[in-house]
């Protein structure tokens, strides 16, 4: 799709794409809704992921917030700056139906990251994919722009449930509900949670903190999640059970330093995943190391995402699979050379 062909749908077409918002095409929820399979045609399919925006049920804000995040998406979607990341969601359409909010991506969804993380299925490789991809598109929205007056983006509600696979395993970031920089350079916070719960930075001084770091805190607890096949439920968070950064912290506590954790080769990977083929013991190392260090508590010790994808590139499977997990796909390695950015 070009930008300029974006299409406007009725309500009623959505519920007829997704078979009226059946279980089998619903994916799962995302910070301020819930996401679908949807597919239009028949003779000549075209497959899409449907995004509704619905009354808030776990996060909290004010009315009216969600029709000026749909109109933002609308246009940040449209804009040159981001649109020829090969792992930004294409838009298709959007729905601003009288209370029916919605906006249609132009891809065919296999699951989101969420999902997938706890099922064995889900091998070692694929998850490599699916942070290698993620961390390209982060190194892209927070690239410094030397031929622009645009600063960087910054997501700031990354959560697993917000990437989306396709059959390739290749990730598509679906949620921009609070991004700022770049094109909204005024744009600090809505009411309620700067983030999703779990992946809230913990040392984020207040909500007009607009640091990058916000996103590496976030990368981190996704990364940590995948290698450990834990994710955080809203039923954990309603019983006071720990996130993935929390007990990622208790299983370093024998540790006095990170000194002392890289002499003992220490590792957060599931133990599962030590017999697939293509897993190396050395990487299970370091991609601990990579994630532990995109959590550490003080933002400034934290890298930037240009240093996390390098460090995602020395890993062992990614060299031997360069051209599946995308080692090899300019638009991956070098996305800032598209907008003159400096990586």
């Amino acid at each position: 799709m070009e930008p300029d062909n974006v299409l406007k749908f009725e309500y009623k077409e959505l519920v007829r794409f997704t078979d009226n918002f059946s279980d089998s095409n619903y994916i799962g929820r995302f910070q301020f809704g819930k996401i679908y399979r949807g597919v239009f045609g028949q003779v000549y399919p075209i497959y899409m992921l449907v995004k509704m925006w619905e009354v808030p049920e776990i996060y909290n804000y004010k009315p009216g917030d969600d029709k000026v995040r749909l109109m933002e998406e609308v246009v940040l979607l449209r804009h040159e700056v981001v649109i020829k990341h090969p792992c930004m969601v294409k838009l298709y359409g959007y729905c601003f139906d009288d209370e029916h909010l919605g906006v249609i991506y132009s891809l065919k969804p296999f699951d989101s990251i969420y999902n997938l993380i706890p099922r064995d299925s889900f091998t070692w490789l694929q998850r490599i994919k699916s942070a290698f991809g993620l961390a390209s598109l982060l190194k892209f929205l927070h690239a410094k722009n030397s031929t622009s007056y645009y600063a960087p983006f910054v997501v700031q509600n990354l959560d697993a449930a917000h990437i989306v696979l396709d059959e390739d395993y290749n990730p598509r970031l679906c949620d921009f509900g609070l991004i700022c920089g770049g094109i909204f350079p005024d744009r600090r916070s809505y009411s309620g949670p700067l983030g999703c719960y779990g992946y809230i930075d913990v040392c984020a001084s207040n909500t007009y903190d607009c640091s990058n770091k916000k996103d590496v805190f976030a990368f981190g607890v996704i990364l940590l999640s995948l290698i450990s096949k834990r994710v955080y439920t809203e039923e954990d968070r309603q019983s006071g059970f720990p996130t993935v950064y929390e007990w990622a912290l208790g299983q370093c506590q024998a540790f006095e330093s990170y000194s002392e954790m890289k002499d003992a080769k220490f590792s957060l990977v599931h133990k599962s995943m030590a017999y697939e083929s293509e897993f190396c013991g050395e990487d299970g190392h370091k991609i601990t190391m990579i994630a532990l260090e995109c959590v550490n508590r003080v933002q400034s010790e934290r890298p930037a995402m240009k240093q996390v994808f390098r460090s995602l590139r020395k890993l062992e499977v990614v060299k031997n699979n360069a051209d599946f997990v995308g080692a090899n796909n300019k638009l991956l390695l070098r996305p800032c050379e598209i907008t003159n950015n400096s990586c």
